[in-house]
């Protein structure tokens, strides 16, 4: 069984100009998926498209819009609200005051992964090894 609680995900936290990603479990747990607390900086937009991953999100404090730059659309996030990024879509995640997500990455992330200039995060072999950006 695997129990961490929040100071154990400061450990491999990435923390960025415009959020914070704290990383739960990860690739070596051997569980297929990664599980990530992020909090989204007051006043950002984060242009992001997970072109190597699928993932689930759910709001779980403050309020924050996702839009969808791939097949359109745009919906407001506030606690309870989950989306889905199931066709790799490009997106834009944003905040006001700030806001915190949960988010389950398919397949799971290494761990010291961080968005490169798409917006993407490189897809890495069990070793670190990087199998393509």
């Amino acid at each position: 069984m695997i129990v961490r609680d929040h100071k154990d995900a400061e450990a491999s936290a990435v923390d960025e100009e415009k959020f914070i990603s704290r990383r739960y479990t990860l690739r070596a747990d051997g569980m297929g998926h990664s599980v990530h607390e992020t909090y989204i900086k007051p006043g950002q937009a984060l242009h992001m498209w997970y072109k190597n991953h699928k993932e689930s999100v759910i709001c779980i404090e403050g309020e924050g819009r996702i839009e969808d730059l791939t097949e359109g659309g745009s919906w407001e996030l506030k606690p309870g609200v989950l989306y889905a990024l199931d066709k790799h879509q490009k997106h834009i995640l944003s905040s006001e005051k700030g806001m915190t997500v949960l988010c389950v990455f398919t397949p799971s992330l290494v761990g010291p992964e961080d968005h490169d200039a798409e917006g993407s995060y490189p897809l890495y072999d069990d070793d670190g090894t990087l199998i393509k950006h």
